[in-house]
């Protein structure tokens, strides 16, 4: 299974429109358009379905048909959980989200806890969580010896580019000997994941999901990736994510033509050319 998306329909959106997407690139696809087109909105439409959510389905009241590789998965309102997810198959799916919004009411020691940053820590620690971890992905190479030499050299391949993208920046990515924890040294100076900026923790979430995907057929969807990420990093983020997963496709939304700028320009698609019908109101 290829794990590819090819077309995306929906019908009733706000008992208006119908939108119609169709010919997807099989790795890179940036929707853009004005704020209030529906950007937005189309992404978790297409995330309601992708994670089986038939409550946020019926709540937008939208009926939706999906081409993935060569089946299609058509959701309408009487429609299961179940039944949608049999239809899904084994789609490997992940969203990242990307906004830096602290949490006021939990300061601890000092630091600054955010959705971001809590994200961040999960992928990086939670062992035995609902998705793999990097800490089950270290695991992996005690639990399965045969595996360790394979695992390891991803590792060091995943540092490399960690560190050439944070060389600006001077930080290197390493895992602390003492705390056996992951961090950054910063000139000698060890730096927690928590102190990163938000830009930093936003890049080392993105890669760090794209890396535990294992170079498997993912579909990644990704609203507004720019959002904190300097723009040498926009410029090269595509081509990042392709380098440590060339089986992934994007489908992401923006406003920063620097995310383009770098030869994916004929990968864009403007939200108003979907409309494939206005109804009568």
């Amino acid at each position: 299974m290829s794990n590819t998306i090819h077309s995306i329909e929906i019908r009733n959106l706000w008992q208006k429109y119908d939108f119609l997407w169709e010919s997807l690139n099989p790795d890179v696809n940036i929707l853009i358009g004005i704020n209030g087109s529906g950007k937005t909105t189309l992404f978790n439409i297409i995330d309601s379905i992708l994670m089986a959510d038939v409550k946020r389905l019926r709540a937008y009241g939208v009926e939706v048909k999906i081409g993935i590789d060569d089946y299609t998965v058509d959701f309408h309102q009487k429609m299961t959980v179940n039944e949608l997810k049999t239809a899904l198959r084994q789609v490997r799916y992940q969203k990242i989200s990307t906004f830096d919004i602290p949490f006021r009411d939990r300061p601890k020691a000092g630091k600054e806890y955010s959705q971001l940053y809590n994200e961040l820590y999960t992928i990086v620690y939670d062992i035995g969580g609902s998705n793999p971890s990097f800490s089950d992905y270290r695991l992996k190479a005690t639990n399965f010896p045969e595996e360790a030499d394979r695992i390891n050299q991803r590792i060091r391949a995943f540092f490399e580019t960690v560190d050439r993208l944070f060389a600006k920046t001077q930080k290197v990515i390493q895992i602390d000997p003492h705390t056996n924890h992951l961090v950054f040294i910063d000139d000698g100076e060890v730096i927690p994941l928590y102190k990163l900026s938000s830009g930093e923790k936003q890049l080392l979430l993105i890669l760090m999901r794209v890396f535990l995907m294992e170079e498997r057929p993912y579909i990644l969807l990704m609203d507004e990736p720019e959002i904190s990420l300097h723009i040498e990093w926009q410029y090269k983020l595509f081509e990042e994510i392709r380098h440590l997963n060339p089986h992934c496709q994007i489908i992401t939304s923006t406003h920063s033509p620097s995310l383009f700028g770098d030869g994916w320009g004929d990968k864009l698609v403007f939200v108003e050319d979907l409309i494939k019908n206005k109804k009568s109101c």
